[in-house]
């Protein structure tokens, strides 16, 4: 039975992904870092900013503190969102009508900071789909750890085995298959090559999502 459908944020609602990579080429630039491939940001798609900060303070070098470019890279991620014009994702707003009219609950839990859901929710004027969000700053354990999801699901007052979650990253797929959620993986060629073969089914348009897939998910034994 479907309760709930959780909805990544970060490659699910807007295309962020080419907005996180250009933030931060230009702070590792700083560092004197002038070959960051596209493919070494997607290693962290879905991951905590912080995570992916100390990777790349191992890997280049850096003379500098996660926190301290966590705080920085946020910071000006945010602004990009404030002074760039851009819509949400093709297909999402009559994917959140379709949802919306069958009365079935929605949440978002993304790795993102609450300031910065709750920014791209108000830009995009849908605030209103969502009982709420919970982000990584609500958990000890984010992606590919199954706690975010968990807590969205507590949150709405549902068990999370009737929840059906909408990621386009490896690890949000881990962690939604380790919540015992059902997961869409949705195929967003801007988040990278992300591998989402554990996903029980991928799509490659929010159009081809609807609330007959949504609530076979949720009663279809065989898929495990």
């Amino acid at each position: 039975m479907l309760e709930a459908v959780i909805f990544d944020m970060d490659g699910v609602i807007m295309d962020s992904e080419p907005i996180h990579y250009e933030t931060e080429f230009e702070i590792l630039k700083r560092f004197g870092v002038t070959d960051y491939p596209f493919s070494e940001h997607a290693k962290y798609v879905g991951m905590r900013t912080r995570d992916l900060w100390a990777g790349h303070i191992e890997k280049y070098r850096l003379d500098a503190s996660w926190k301290e470019l966590t705080i920085e890279g946020d910071d000006a991620y945010i602004n990009g969102l404030k002074e760039k014009d851009f819509d949400p994702i093709e297909g999402l707003i009559g994917l959140l009508d379709r949802i919306k009219t069958s009365g079935t609950k929605m949440i978002v839990a993304s790795s993102a900071s609450r300031e910065n859901i709750k920014l791209v929710l108000d830009k995009f004027a849908i605030t209103q789909y969502f009982e709420g969000y919970v982000s990584s700053q609500d958990v000890e354990k984010t992606k590919p750890n199954p706690d975010i999801f968990l807590l969205a699901a507590k949150t709405l007052g549902v068990d999370p085995k009737h929840c059906v979650v909408i990621e386009d990253a490896k690890h949000g797929v881990q962690a939604a298959i380790s919540a015992g959620m059902k997961c869409i993986g949705y195929r967003n060629l801007n988040s990278g090559n992300q591998d989402l073969t554990k996903a029980h089914v991928i799509i490659d348009s929010h159009n081809n999502i609807d609330l007959k897939l949504l609530e076979k998910l949720t009663i279809d034994k065989t898929l495990i």
